[in-house]
């Protein structure tokens, strides 16, 4: 079966810009002593991103395999 390939990539600048400010936010911005709540946000976020990057991964390798 001949597929046209998908417009999805792997891995895009923007995954590379949210992985910097990641390490930048864990290095630097949270602190569970003065601000609990906004560092909670932050990993919830990053967690979000980080299980979209996994499903799209998973979800390109299912579609090339077919």
């Amino acid at each position: 079966m001949n597929r046209s390939p998908l417009p999805v990539k792997r891995w895009g600048v923007l995954d590379t810009i949210n992985l910097c400010l990641m390490i930048f936010v864990c290095l630097f911005v949270v602190d569970f002593q003065h601000n609990p709540l906004i560092s909670w946000l932050v990993i919830a976020a990053f967690g979000i991103w980080a299980l979209t990057v996994l499903a799209r991964n998973i979800y390109l390798s299912k579609y090339h395999k077919q």
